[in-house]
C-alpha cells in the first residue's frame, strides 16, 4: 500500500497531460480564441507528431468539449484549460477520469492499480471522485492497519530480551538499559 502515500503522480500525470496537449493543438490551431472541436477531432499531422501518437487527452477535451467552453463560443481558450485544471485539482477524479487520464502515462503503475482497486473506499466523502488528500489519508490508514497486523503477531517469547554472548566480558544487558543514563559506577 505504501505506493499510494502520494497520489501527487496521478494528478501530475493527468493535469499536465492535458495542459501539454492543450498548448500543441492551441499553438497549431487558427482559432485565435483557443481550440475547436475541429482541432481535437481532425488533428494536422503535425499535431499528431507533436503529441507523440497519444491522442487520450485530446479525445478527453473532445468528449468533455461542451462543459469546458463555459462561454460556449466554440473555443477552448486557456482561461477555460485553466478552470479545468483548477477544478480537477481542487475536486479530485471521477474513475472514468483517472482511467483516461492516467493509463498513458502511469501504465501499470502501482499508484494507478491501486486507486483504481480501492477507489469506493478512498472515496471517503462519497462524491465520486478522489482527490490526493484522500489518498494519501486511505494509505496512511492502510499502513496503519498493516502494521497493528504485524504487531499482534509477536510475542514476548518470540523474542530475546538480552543480548550479547559468553565470550565478552561486559555484563549482559537488556534491551531497555540504552533507553535510560548509565552512571559510571555500572
Amino acid at each position: 500500500m505504501s505506493s499510494l502515500k502520494n497520489g501527487n503522480a496521478i494528478f501530475a500525470n493527468a493535469l499536465s497531460g492535458l495542459t501539454n496537449t492543450y498548448s500543441i493543438l492551441a499553438s497549431n490551431s487558427s482559432n485565435k480564441n483557443g481550440i475547436t472541436i475541429d482541432d481535437l477531432t481532425n488533428p494536422s499531422s503535425t499535431v499528431l507528431q507533436q503529441l507523440g501518437g497519444n491522442m487520450t487527452f485530446a479525445q478527453f477535451l473532445s468528449s468533455n468539449f461542451a462543459a469546458i467552453d463555459k462561454d460556449g463560443d466554440g473555443a477552448i481558450s486557456s482561461t477555460d484549460m485553466s478552470n479545468l485544471t483548477n477544478k480537477l485539482s481542487q475536486n479530485g477524479l471521477t474513475y472514468q477520469e483517472i482511467c483516461q487520464l492516467c493509463s498513458s502515462g502511469l501504465g501499470s503503475s502501482d499508484v494507478l492499480s491501486n486507486v483504481l482497486t480501492y477507489f469506493n473506499q478512498i472515496d471517503t466523502n462519497k462524491d465520486g471522485r478522489v482527490t490526493n488528500a484522500e489518498i494519501q489519508a486511505f494509505s496512511l490508514k492502510a499502513d496503519e492497519e498493516k502494521l497493528k497486523t504485524e504487531y499482534q503477531s509477536f510475542k514476548p517469547s518470540s523474542m530475546s530480551v538480552f543480548y550479547g554472548d559468553d565470550s565478552s566480558d561486559d555484563k549482559a544487558s537488556s534491551l531497555v538499559d540504552n533507553l535510560y543514563p548509565q552512571d559510571e559506577n555500572s
